[in-house]
């Protein structure tokens, strides 16, 4: 039984490619010609043990998901497809990649997987795609989509990508989602959730009282095997514990014992900063480290429900700081002196 994996190179695929070997499981694992894959190799490494003992069940293809012929020939064989890969990106320039091109890499990859009839389909969505609205905090799987000014451009890619996931149920495809919050796990330190432990290990000063969901990214891989091995069309919710981002940076400061932030963001100084990132950005071309969107967002308070995930799937979730401790110590042991 074949099992293929988009977005291996990233935090939550290279994860799952490492639990799937792990089960003797074959894997096709997809990556850009532009891909570092190296992460997989470490992340075996932060559970003890070395991807060379895995070879043998382990299948790299390139494949650019924008390009149908390129889904088709990665689908080929395939019993089991995870969806896990997606642009990431606050940048107002990255727009239309966001809405159109993360809807029509999971358009090309529902269409294989119908016409080359996959037993099974797992999408990675994101909470993202369930839309924010200025009158609602908490949010499950029976939250719909309100066109609003607190959706990221993000959001509204995942959203899109969703519905195409929906249309391949309608069309015959055996199919799951999961909407995962942020993720938390060892990865790229550069990018993504992971890069938080690397800016307060490096002195990250400020944080602010805004309210969101996180989990680990193993409750996330087991929430994925256990809908590749079931039949349920539903999406679920994924998510541990609601944090403050102040809770976290402090817990994640304390992980990696260095100074925790101490300068509170205010919403002036948010708005500040997303302006002197957006005016540098034009001026230099570099990506803003601020965002209007990342800058709103961190002063907003969501709450994520996971109750169905709960009881239907029988996931029981690790405690975030349990979450943070496993993430700081392989960021430790990656970067020893810090």
């Amino acid at each position: 039984m074949l099992h293929t994996v988009s977005g291996a190179t990233g935090l939550l695929g290279s994860h799952l490619v490492y639990a799937l070997l792990k089960e003797g499981k074959k894997v096709r694992a997809l990556h850009r010609s532009s891909s570092d894959k190296s992460l997989l190799e470490r992340v075996f490494g932060y559970y003890g043990d070395d991807l060379k003992n895995y070879n043998e069940l382990l299948e790299w293809q390139e494949a650019d998901l924008l390009d149908p012929v390129d889904v088709a020939a990665a689908m080929a064989g395939t019993d089991c497809f995870f969806h896990a890969a997606a642009l990431v990106s606050f940048d107002p320039k990255d727009r239309e990649a966001l809405i159109r091109g993360n809807q029509k890499i999971t358009a090309n990859a529902v269409n294989a997987a119908l016409e080359q009839n996959v037993s099974r389909f797992v999408h990675v969505s994101s909470v993202a795609a369930l839309g924010r609205k200025p009158d609602q905090k908490e949010f499950d799987e029976q939250s719909f989509w309100v066109e609003s000014d607190l959706n990221s451009n993000y959001a509204k890619g995942k959203y899109a990508a969703e519905m195409e996931v929906w249309r391949g149920i309608e069309e015959g495809l055996s199919a799951a989602i999961i909407n995962p919050c942020i993720i938390l796990g060892p990865g790229t330190w550069d990018g993504g959730s992971a890069a938080i432990f690397k800016n307060i290990a490096e002195g990250f000063k400020f944080y602010s009282h805004g309210i969101n969901a996180y989990v680990d990214v193993r409750d996330v891989v087991k929430a994925l095997l256990i809908l590749a091995a079931g039949s349920q069309q539903e999406r679920f919710v994924i998510a541990a514990e609601n944090w403050t981002y102040k809770e976290v940076f402090d817990k994640i400061a304390e992980a990696l014992e260095v100074a925790k932030p101490k300068i509170e963001i205010k919403p002036w100084m948010a708005a500040l900063a997303w302006r002197w990132e957006a005016l540098k950005s034009r001026l230099t071309g570099s990506k803003p480290l601020v965002t209007k969107e990342t800058a709103r967002t961190a002063q907003e308070q969501f709450y994520y429900i996971s109750d169905k995930a709960k009881k239907d799937l029988g996931l029981n979730f690790r405690p975030l700081m349990e979450s943070i401790t496993f993430t700081g110590d392989c960021y430790r042991k990656d970067h020893p002196l810090s």
